[in-house]
């Protein structure tokens, strides 16, 4: 867990001497995951716990655009992670704006959460072609430092697409993201499409395990955008 300007700390980790408090604004980026007998989870999702900034939420919502544009990908069989890793950075090029770390890297079973072959970077020395059944991350970030972090994460799984030869991804892990953070006009039409469709999805597969009380809550912020 990492708020306000020790979300710009890619790695960060709270200790008695950094520990802040969480106040009613800002940015909220957690990091979490675990192992267990179905599979191992990577996930990390950015909360708004208050007023943004125009900076914060324009950097939540390029962030957003280029994880939908990950998401939404298809490529030929045999294409290796380089050349996907475009896909996420563009909204953010098309700003001036970056990140210095990987898009995706692969997940291991109940071993590393980081595990090769596969992962998408703009680095293409020792870099491996994607094949279905592959299970990769979707991490586009962006960190400023001194003042807030911002990265969305989920797990996608690499299937063969409706198209001969081509392969595309499904999403994995189904937590919803804030839409407290996204202004729309940063967003493409087909990204507010995949943004609410995967929303939904959020709604239909965790609805079935949650109370009442608990249902109304995921249904308001999985409204669609």
């Amino acid at each position: 867990m990492a708020y306000g300007e020790h979300g710009a700390i890619v790695h960060y980790c709270a200790d008695e001497a950094t520990n802040a408090f969480l106040e009613p604004h800002g940015l909220l980026l957690s990091d979490t995951g675990g192992h267990y007998l179905e599979g191992t989870t990577d996930i990390t999702r950015t909360f708004v716990l208050g007023a943004l900034t125009n900076e914060e939420k324009r950097a939540f919502t390029l962030v957003l655009a280029g994880h939908l544009n990950l998401l939404d990908a298809c490529f030929p069989e045999g294409v290796c992670g380089h050349t996907l890793d475009y896909t996420a950075r563009e909204p953010l090029w098309k700003h001036g704006l970056d990140f210095n770390h990987g898009t995706g890297h692969g997940v291991g079973f109940l071993l590393n959460v980081h595990e090769g072959p596969q992962r998408i970077s703009r680095r293409a020395v020792d870099d491996a072609p994607f094949y279905a059944g592959m299970i990769t991350s979707d991490e586009p970030g962006f960190y400023a430092d001194g003042k807030f972090g911002v990265r969305h994460e989920s797990l996608l799984l690499c299937v063969k697409s409706e198209i001969e030869g081509f392969l595309r991804f499904e999403p994995l892990t189904f937590v919803p993201f804030d839409r407290d953070g996204v202004d729309k006009k940063y967003l493409t039409a087909r990204q507010i499409e995949l943004f609410n469709a995967y929303q939904r999805a959020c709604f239909e597969k965790l609805s079935p395990f949650l109370d009442e009380g608990e249902k109304k809550w995921l249904g308001e912020v999985t409204e669609p955008i």
